[in-house]
C-alpha cells in the first residue's frame, strides 16, 4: 500500500474530536459557500498560499510542502461538510 501525504497526521485525534462534536460546533459557523470554494480547482493556488501564510505566522520555518498538505486536508473536510 503506498503511503499518503496524510499517514503522519494524528488521525484517532480527529476521530476523537469528531465524535465529541467539536467538529461540529466549529465548522457550523463557516458558510457552505466558503468550502464548495475551497474545492473548486482554480482556487487551488490561492488556498496553498492562503495555508502557507496562515502556517508561517506560527513557524517561519515552514514548508510549501506543509502547506499543501493542509489545503488537501482542508479540502477533504470540505468534502465530509457537504456531505452532510
Amino acid at each position: 500500500m503506498a503511503t499518503t501525504d496524510f499517514d503522519d497526521l494524528p488521525w484517532d485525534s480527529f476521530v476523537e474530536v469528531s465524535e465529541k462534536g467539536i467538529f461540529e460546533q466549529v465548522f457550523i459557523k463557516i458558510p457552505k459557500t466558503r468550502f464548495e470554494f475551497v474545492l473548486r480547482e482554480e482556487n487551488r493556488e490561492m488556498l496553498i498560499d492562503s495555508a502557507f501564510k496562515s502556517l508561517k505566522k506560527k513557524n517561519p520555518e515552514v514548508t510549501y510542502n506543509q502547506a499543501v498538505r493542509l489545503a488537501k486536508l482542508m479540502q477533504t473536510f470540505a468534502r465530509k461538510i457537504l456531505e452532510r
